[in-house]
């Protein structure tokens, strides 16, 4: 840094202008998870001697920061500056909230590793006529927006993506519906495959994994074989682990397999939407060998998470939301993300089938009817979405989860699973079971279409806020 640029300079004027330089030097260094969640919102205080203090928002960062990456900003530092600086990171929530910003919310980076925006809301904004501007879901640690309910999980799944087998096995990650667990299974998945191409690794819902093993028992087919499509890999992401309490032979086969990948150093990621203890049915030696590792949860995430996950939402779309609308809606929804996205999905789609403006009164009047009036009402059930999807289109109970395919039928099976999905914390494999027992990907193909239609036609989105009204009014 030019000496003479500093005259006249604050410490922290001097300290701001040295971490900008730093930042661009550092976002090519540090790995974009960790760039995006921790060092970019690092907050330069001053210069004073031969010290450079930094504020980070809480203690769990600053032990990530000091652990992993304090050699590279120093590095970096001394660099930039000329001067054999020392780092000096200071907890301070109070540094990140004078402008607005969180010290509970790390902001996500883009998909394509660019800088990210820090969460500021023009005062005014209005959008005519909103475009289309497709946004596929990729689940990677970059769009995992990272809160003080999640934080622990989100860095000890990016520290298995980084080294599998060597801390935290097997990661056993709980909590309730919708609060992003296969989010964090599958940001694994991307990332380990992103750091070495080469690895073998492998994702399955544990349905499946039931599923598969009881067709190689009826149909006589080699286990082996069976075996080998789970032992070869260098991490295993089991979702839904609850589904595995009931069968005995399925419990002895996965007891065999996760004892193998263990003793293979092979790294195991489980899911469940409880702890290991209170899965029903769950053998005790599964029990133990779940528990031996780390049992993180994930906890419902607070409003400054949920506008957080609006506003990443609303830059992937391409919209452009009010502040007090992306409030109101964030403040709909406690304890589901899945259903903050739905509202979220339905307030954007309304503005592009309408051509209406986002604003707090448009919004209000989209949700008007979508959320319980109340916060102590229950989610309906899925017997009553059930009951008042079949009297909406006019058939029995028994067609609606049967096998038909005729073309009323199926529609109306697959709104009343989205309803399922938006309105209850039900897990994808019990809303299927309910459905004359099908499987969890059915049900997810039929929310994805469901989602599809309710952006391409006002007559489906009108029929699925009709739905959703009359559920409410009925729970």
């Amino acid at each position: 840094m030019d000496q003479g640029a500093s005259v006249g300079k604050t410490r922290h004027d001097c300290a701001k202008d040295l971490w900008s330089i730093c930042m661009e030097e550092l976002k090519t260094i540090i790995p974009p998870p960790y760039f995006g969640t921790l060092i970019e919102h690092v907050k330069p205080l001053s210069i004073e001697n031969s010290t450079l203090r930094i504020a980070v928002p809480n203690k769990f960062n600053k032990d990530i920061i000091e652990s992993k990456f304090i050699a590279a900003l120093t590095d970096c530092a001394r660099r930039v500056s000329g001067k054999e600086l020392e780092l000096d990171l200071i907890v301070s929530p109070d540094a990140f909230t004078s402008d607005g910003n969180s010290a509970e919310v790390e902001q996500p980076i883009s998909d394509n590793g660019s800088e990210s925006q820090t969460r500021t809301y023009p005062e005014t904004l209005r959008t005519p006529l909103l475009p289309e501007k497709p946004a596929p879901k990729r689940y990677t640690f970059e769009n995992f927006v990272v809160g003080k309910g999640n934080r622990f999980a989100y860095y000890a799944s990016l520290m298995v993506a980084e080294a599998p087998g060597q801390n935290y096995n097997p990661l056993f990650i709980y909590g309730g519906t919708g609060l992003g667990k296969t989010h964090l299974l599958l940001a694994i998945e991307d990332y380990a495959k992103r750091l070495n191409p080469q690895i073998r690794l492998k994702y399955v819902q544990t349905s499946t994994f039931i599923d598969e093993f009881i067709k190689t028992i009826t149909l006589k087919k080699d286990r082996s074989a069976f075996d080998q499509k789970y032992i070869q890999n260098r991490i295993v992401l089991f979702d839904d682990i609850q589904a595995l309490g009931g069968t005995d032979a399925t419990q002895h086969k996965f007891f065999d397999i996760f004892n193998l990948l263990y003793s293979a150093n092979s790294h195991i990621v489980l899911s469940s939407d409880r702890p290991p203890r209170e899965i029903p049915h769950l053998s005790d030696r599964i029990q133990s060998r779940f528990e031996g590792g780390l049992n993180v949860d994930i906890a419902p995430p607070d409003l400054e998470t949920r506008v957080a996950i609006l506003y990443m939402k609303s830059k992937a779309e391409g919209v452009e939301i009010p502040d007090d609308a992306m409030l109101y809606i964030a403040s709909q929804v406690e304890s589901n993300i899945r259903t903050l996205e739905g509202l979220f999905l339905r307030v954007v789609a309304s503005a592009r089938l309408y051509g209406t403006k986002i604003d707090l009164a448009m919004v209000q009047e989209v949700l008007k009817d979508h959320v319980p009036e109340t916060e102590s009402k229950l989610s309906p059930t899925i017997e009553l979405i059930q009951k008042v999807v079949s009297d909406y289109y006019g058939v029995s109970h028994a067609e609606l989860v049967g096998n038909s395919r005729s073309r009323n039928l199926v529609h109306a099976r697959q709104v009343a699973m989205y309803l399922c999905r938006d309105l209850t914390n039900e897990t994808l494999i019990s809303i299927g079971s309910n459905f004359g027992g099908r499987d969890h990907s059915t049900v997810l193909h039929s929310c994805k279409k469901v989602e599809e239609m309710i952006k391409e036609s006002k007559d489906i989105l009108h029929e699925v806020n009709e739905l959703t009204n009359k559920i409410n009014k009925s729970g």
